[in-house]
């Protein structure tokens, strides 16, 4: 049993690797419908939740829970921030919960317009028109969730006070505020200049408290006007969301509200696997439990994971990891199978624990968001007396890297080159950062000369010996006579690189014109993709 071998073992006799590999690829109604990062599902999830009124039976728990997170979010330095609620009396109340409640309204997707009814003239400059001269009621003019609630408690004399206090929440998972950038025009600008004109029509209580404005972002982000309140998808998680499952199991509730809860806690978890139109966002993970995150390090702990991440993402790691980095220089191949078959759970543990590390999160970001899970198959074919032909001996659908070890041979074997070197210059070190990164970048090239012995040698004059490294090199793949040397391709390619490299052949059509790769497996091998067209 070989060391890796091990490794691979202690890491699958752990119940917290069986219990979260499990937990990440269940699917949930929100990935199977491709809603996971959908910001209106999202808040039609929240105020279906903290509304009291719906069918969960959950009551007023958790928007009591949500009052108290954030009137303690209005905590600044020594000190409450009056600007995001004035009067120290409310913000009392809903941090203790010492107050009754009724909720008179909750909605998504409000119009701001809608609220004001026949004073919508008051908008003006506030509120852009329509070219029709009517005040606009598009996304960037309505509140993500709006509620308006009243709460009761004893004053200082004795009696009992009640207060109106309208919520608006901004939801902001991939998208900036709008306008932002412009201190007139930005949106929650725009929303505090409206709520001004609403407080009066929306209660005709003389105790109308300054609405609760929550501004709800991925990484607490801050917004433009200052009486919003930033809150965090992982706050909302922790103080709010996770108590009430509990309370929802404790409570024995209904099956349908506590797979609502499970299945919307998981969502934050996973990393997205739908994209707006294949481009990737910022914000991939939104929030995991405390219980998550100790089973989380407990995989990020392991030599099996660390083995993987530095194989699979060279350069990443080396800046991930810093001084823990470590060359892998065996079985290369099979860690890149292994990082594969647990892709989802390994993206969660890899941001789980760099998650309050901003300067890496942008480099986690960069692995969570892209996918190195290639299904597909493929075959080289060679032009032959005006038709398309398989090389011999390579009918069968091959993997990433040894389609291109056999389109090297094939293209060797029907272009002239008078020495590796100049074989190289068709195959360049940027093709691929696997390779690029070795060494301290004096193990860099994809193209190597072979001796007899086989002693492989790359630009730099650094050898190795293929008996003693055979995962970086096919024994039988990818290796041509040029001139009087032997020259041989490297053996692993991921699929950022094997990518890379099919964008490289086909960009340069004129060069490799006489040699295609056909892409079958996820595409139909009849289409006939002609990568070099």
């Amino acid at each position: 049993m070989n060391n890796f071998a091990e490794k691979i073992l202690q890491l699958y006799k752990s119940p917290k690797y069986h219990e979260l590999n499990a937990y990440y690829q269940a699917s949930t109604v929100y990935n199977i419908l491709g809603l996971e990062r959908n910001e209106n599902r999202h808040s039609a999830f929240l105020a279906w939740m903290l509304n009291p009124n719906e069918s969960h039976q959950l009551g007023e728990a958790p928007l009591r829970r949500f009052l108290t997170l954030l009137a303690a979010n209005t905590y600044v330095g020594q000190g409450y921030d009056q600007g995001k609620c004035y009067y120290d009396v409310v913000r009392k109340h809903l941090l203790t919960g010492n107050y009754t409640l009724t909720v008179e309204e909750t909605t998504t997707e409000q119009s701001i317009v809608g609220l004001a009814r026949e004073h919508a003239k008051d908008f003006e400059g506030i509120i852009e028109k329509t070219e029709s001269g009517t005040f606009s009621t598009s996304i960037q003019n309505r509140f993500d969730i709006w509620m308006l609630l009243h709460i009761s408690f004893e004053g200082a004399d004795g009696n009992v006070e009640t207060w109106t206090v309208p919520v608006v929440v901004e939801n902001k998972i991939y998208s900036r505020e709008g306008n932002d950038s412009d201190p007139e025009r930005a949106q929650t600008v725009r929303y505090y200049r409206a709520m001004g004109v609403l407080a009066p029509l929306v209660s005709k209580d003389p105790n109308y408290c300054q609405p609760l404005m929550a501004f709800l972002t991925p990484r607490k982000a801050h917004p433009a006007h200052p009486s919003f309140i930033p809150v965090s998808y992982q706050e909302l998680l922790d103080y709010v969301i996770l108590p009430t499952q509990v309370q929802s199991k404790q409570q024995t509730l209904s099956t349908e509200t506590q797979v609502m809860l499970e299945g919307y806690v998981r969502n934050l978890s996973r990393p997205q696997t739908n994209t707006n139109g294949g481009k990737a966002k910022e914000y991939s993970i939104l929030a995991i439990s405390e219980t998550e995150h100790e089973r989380l390090e407990s995989i990020y702990g392991s030599e099996a994971f660390r083995d993987a991440l530095c194989a699979m993402y060279v350069s990443e790691s080396q800046t991930l990891l810093e001084s823990d980095y470590h060359e892998v220089t065996d079985d290369a191949d099979v860690l890149e199978d292994f990082w594969n078959a647990n892709e989802d759970l390994f993206k969660v543990v890899l941001y789980n624990h760099f998650k309050q590390q901003p300067d890496k999160l942008e480099v986690v970001n960069q692995i969570v968001k892209s996918s190195n899970r290639d299904t597909s198959k493929y075959l080289v074919e060679v032009l032959r007396d005006g038709q398309w032909r398989v090389p011999e001996g390579y009918s069968r659908p091959m993997s990433k890297g040894k389609t291109v070890c056999v389109f090297f041979e094939a293209f060797m074997s029907t272009h002239v080159c008078g020495s590796v070197q100049e074989a190289r210059q068709f195959f360049p070190t940027s093709l691929s950062g696997y390779y690029g990164k070795r060494k301290d970048n004096t193990w860099s090239s994809v193209v190597w000369q072979r001796d007899d012995d086989g002693l492989m040698t790359d630009e730099n004059g650094f050898s190795v010996d293929l008996h003693n490294a055979q995962w970086d090199f096919y024994e039988s793949l990818g290796y041509a006579k040029v001139g009087s040397e032997t020259a041989q391709i490297v053996k692993m390619w991921r699929k950022t690189d094997f990518d890379n490299f099919l964008h490289y052949i086909q960009n340069n059509a004129a060069i490799f014109n006489d040699i295609r790769i056909v892409s079958i497996g996820c595409r139909d091998l009849d289409r006939g993709d002609n990568f070099a067209e």
